[in-house]
């Protein structure tokens, strides 16, 4: 059977490219080893404006929406320092700098968007056992329901995630980077209203960043040395919570409650190449970043909409912008070495650098505009209809 395009991978990534393309005259298959439910993730999701838009013009932000809470304020600062920087959305010219967004809904919304679509074949549960490549596109054998089935397709995409079968089977070497850290993530329920502004708070040895949910309520992602974040899952919901109020402080006033809390080790692995011959890995497969910038999924979600704006272009030229948007990765590798050095002029650096961003506007601005996925190289689906 030939495809013009099979996708590895049936998470968020390799969902949300499949879904862009729905009912075009594009034949798609879709590759899922996973059994589990959308309600089975527990990871809350920061999407930029530029993701966003990418949603509305695949018309999936409508099922998105009522469970999406905006970002108008981004307030980043370092415990033990004096230092704060702001950013509002008005700075860019928006309602919102990006929303947050429970991932089960997410992947609710995607799963029922493809559920009906008549160029899509989805085959789950389903593992890629080998692939060989010639000048016309990639022959694969996949692995379903107990035996081998084989395909053809024009176009491969790797979106399998950080132990990518597709990286490996292609002999793409990697950089890991270990940060021997791991990302707590939870619920926190407050005792007022959290203005829609997201919270950076830097700490001597990780950061806990608090993103606006509905009901009063806020993503809680704190990420520290394994064996800190270790010790705070063994915490009592009062005691964790007593511990999150203390080193985050009181800018949310008194922290009232805390939902159940789930765990991530956090790598970076970096792929040396992304394109072999008619494959591509993207995403996690590509590259996998510390959240502490929350551009992860943003990053990935750039590189959908440029493969899919390729497709339906039929511009192969367009290709050549995967794996461009190299600001996000520096930011959370830069940053995760910045804010966790307690060099004494490194801290008064930091302090000064801090300072510095929230009086220059212009550089604000140009921060804030890299940061919500606006510079760069801008694929037709990332640019807004009404605009």
């Amino acid at each position: 059977m030939l495809f013009d395009l099979m996708i590895i991978g049936g998470g968020m990534v390799g969902a949300t490219l499949a879904a862009v393309l729905k009912n075009t005259d594009i034949r798609v298959a879709m590759i899922d080893a996973s059994l589990l439910s959308s309600a089975e993730d527990e990871r809350l999701i920061a999407l930029n404006d530029a993701s966003v838009t990418l949603f509305e013009n695949s018309g999936i932000w409508s099922e998105l929406s009522p469970y999406a809470t905006p970002i108008k304020q981004v307030h980043v600062s370092k415990r033990g320092s004096f230092g704060i920087t702001r950013i509002d959305a008005t700075i860019v010219e928006l309602a919102a700098l990006g929303y947050v967004i429970p991932a089960k809904y997410i992947n609710a919304a995607l799963e029922a968007h493809l559920s009906n679509a008549n160029n899509i074949t989805i085959i789950k549960p389903a593992t890629l056992e080998s692939l060989s490549q010639d000048e016309n596109g990639v022959e694969l054998s996949v692995k379903t329901s107990g035996s081998l089935k084989h395909y053809k397709a024009k176009l491969v995409i790797g979106a399998d995630g950080s132990h990518s079968t597709v990286r490996s089977l292609l002999d793409i070497p990697t950089e890991t980077t270990d940060y021997q850290q791991s990302a707590l993530v939870t619920t926190t329920t407050l005792t007022r209203d959290h203005h829609h502004i997201a919270y950076e708070r830097f700490l001597d040895e990780g950061a806990i960043a608090m993103l606006p949910l509905q009901n009063n309520k806020v993503a809680t992602i704190w990420t520290a040395v394994n064996d800190e974040i270790a010790s705070l899952m063994k915490l009592s919901d009062q005691a964790f919570l007593q511990n999150l109020q203390q080193h985050f402080g009181y800018r949310l006033g008194r922290l009232e409650s805390v939902g159940k809390r789930a765990i991530y080790p956090l790598k970076m692995i970096k792929a040396e190449y992304q394109r072999k011959q008619h494959v591509y890995l993207i995403g996690n497969a590509a590259h996998t970043i510390h959240p502490i910038a929350a551009q992860g999924l943003n990053l990935a979600l750039h590189e959908v909409a440029v493969i899919a704006s390729t497709l339906l272009e039929k511009n192969p030229s367009l290709m050549d912008n995967i794996g461009q948007q190299s600001f996000s990765q520096k930011l959370s590798h830069r940053l995760t070495w910045l804010f966790s050095s307690d060099i004494f002029m490194l801290n008064k650096v930091r302090q000064a650098g801090l300072v510095g961003l929230d009086l220059i506007t212009g550089l604000k601005k140009q921060f804030a505009t890299k940061t919500i996925g606006r510079s760069g190289f801008m694929p037709s689906l990332l640019i807004r209809k009404d605009r």
